[in-house]
């Protein structure tokens, strides 16, 4: 989960891909974060209903096709390997509910907990000792690689993806990573595999692209069933909260959760990885993340809305927050697009700035994918409306 503070005068540079054509270097420090200012200059530009409309999707089953690959990609055992070391560092002290202290903060501005930095530190001796290749980004280091000669891989990596269930010892949270070739601004089509592993549980989720995915319970291969559900009151779903303004996502929602919550249920995400991948466990139908598309439609409305539930940050969905399961899910099968209904294969994989946040609605099936878009497209323009009018009021 990344987020924007309110800018300073001067813009803020986004950080991009590196240059094929020149070398890396070895290490790259964390940009620092710019001090706040006035909030209207955090604002993207607003989308109207127009220029983004809600789409009647013909769902995909399957992701972008596979780019040719002059160089082969990191295998299955690499990437799990590294979330095994990962996740053998930090299962101790989640067990004993140690790390729970916020020690810093992120390039994002979200919090980062002790058990982040473990997680991080777990992650560079991995990728030191492994001497490949390679160069990695996520939330706490930025882009960072582990040779003097221009690396070859990617690794987009969320060390720990629902770090706030993994503090208070829920099994919400997993290891997340997902691999590339270093090239010039990669997107989420050209992701050539990815992998989540369960911390507190037995699960690992793989998938190459074009070759399916599977799953692994205690190293063993389980077939994977898909939900075929498309009764909304018995609809298992659960939506993302975290510095998500409540004002705005519990009204959008207040209907599904009355329809759902009794026969199905509605839970509460702190991990999109987490969430996408229990399509795959048949433990949920879909899961969902609407509150960026307010942020893109009515941003000088909601603005402060945002700021508040990121207590001083403008908090959003990231693409090392879903990348590995984004691929995962739907080489299953699933389909995920973002709340208006569009691909999220043009998605900027090392693009962390506010105008990159993205949404989610994921289902496990095509009928209940057009569905749930039909009905936050509703509610969703129904607030907005309402918010609107208000805004006009003062």
């Amino acid at each position: 989960m990344a987020s924007q503070k309110r800018p300073s005068k001067s813009k803020n540079k986004s950080k991009s891909a590196p240059n094929k054509s020149k070398p890396v270097a070895k290490k790259k420090s964390p940009a620092k974060s710019s001090p706040k200012s006035k909030a209207a200059k955090a604002l993207p530009k607003k989308t109207s209903a127009k220029s983004a409309p809600a789409q009647k999707v013909k769902a995909k089953s399957k992701p972008a096709g596979k780019a040719s690959r002059s160089t082969k990609g990191l295998s299955r055992n690499f990437l799990q390997d590294l979330a095994q070391a990962v996740k053998d560092a930090v299962l101790p002290a989640i067990i004993s509910l140690k790390g729970r202290e916020i020690v810093g903060t992120a390039q994002s501005g979200d919090a980062t907990f002790e058990l982040d930095r473990i997680a991080e530190k777990a992650l560079l001796n991995f990728l030191n000792n492994a001497k490949m290749p390679v160069a990695y980004y996520s939330e706490d280091a930025g882009y960072t690689t582990f040779t003097s000669n221009q690396p070859t891989h990617l690794l987009v990596v969320d060390p720990i993806d629902g770090t706030r269930a993994a503090k208070n010892a829920f099994e919400g949270c997993v290891v997340a990573v997902c691999s590339t070739q270093v090239i010039e601004r990669p997107t989420v089509k050209d992701l050539d595999n990815g992998l989540v592993m369960e911390i507190m549980g037995n699960r690992t989720f793989y998938a190459e692209r074009g070759g399916g995915a599977k799953m692994y319970v205690n190293g063993h291969s389980k077939k994977i069933k898909l939900s075929d559900k498309t009764s909304l009151d018995e609809l298992t779903w659960s939506m993302t909260v975290p510095a998500r303004p409540a004002e705005l996502i519990f009204p959008t929602a207040a209907k599904l959760i009355d329809i759902s919550s009794l026969k199905g249920g509605f839970f509460i995400c702190n991990s999109t990885s987490f969430s996408l991948t229990r399509l795959l466990s048949s433990q949920l139908d879909a899961c969902i993340d609407i509150a960026n598309r307010y942020y893109r439609d009515i941003p000088d409305i909601v603005v402060d809305d945002f700021i508040n539930a990121g207590r001083g940050n403008i908090l959003g969905l990231c693409p090392y927050d879903f990348a590995a399961a984004l691929l995962i899910a739907q080489e299953a099968g699933c389909i995920v697009t973002d709340a208006y209904g569009k691909s999220l294969d043009d998605v900027l994989l090392l693009d962390s700035s506010h105008t990159n946040y993205q949404s989610i609605i994921a289902a496990a099936n095509p009928k209940l994918h057009k569905m749930l878009l039909e009905y936050f497209t509703a509610t969703i323009k129904h607030v907005e409306a309402v918010r609107k009018k208000v805004s006009a009021a003062r």
